[in-house]
């Protein structure tokens, strides 16, 4: 029974060092993320590049849908998984701190029934 408990914490604990490792992959994601921004308004349109009504329509939606979005998505939206994270670590954080009780009060009641084992055996012998 206690083996069943150790096992679990461990597999907790592992699932704990796996979500902090994707955090800290999504961090250089984000900062990659972030500094790439600039390349959904590229190319730049000028003069001698596309101008005119068109050119002003695409603008206006590379700039109102396109960077919007993009702007969205390196902010809030990496936000609400980092939150997700961070729950889901304090819930295993919890889960862990739980089976550890568990696995301590296994083993005082392991060592209590060993203990008045002993003790039997001594007053048997006597």
């Amino acid at each position: 029974m206690i083996g069943f408990y150790i096992a679990l914490k461990a597999k907790k604990m592992n699932d704990v060092a796996r979500l902090q490792a994707c955090k800290g992959e999504l961090s250089g994601k984000q900062s990659e993320f972030h500094d790439n921004e600039k390349k959904c308004m590229e190319p730049e349109l000028t003069l001698t590049t596309w101008h005119g009504k068109h050119a002003d329509e695409f603008d206006e939606i590379r700039e109102a849908d396109i960077h919007a979005s993009y702007v969205e998505l390196s902010g809030d939206q990496f936000t609400k998984v980092y939150d997700a994270i961070d729950a889901k670590i304090a819930e295993l954080n919890a889960e862990i701190a739980s089976i550890q009780a568990t696995i301590d009060r296994l083993l005082a009641e392991q060592a209590a029934k060993e203990a008045a084992a002993k003790e039997t055996a001594k007053q048997g012998s006597k």
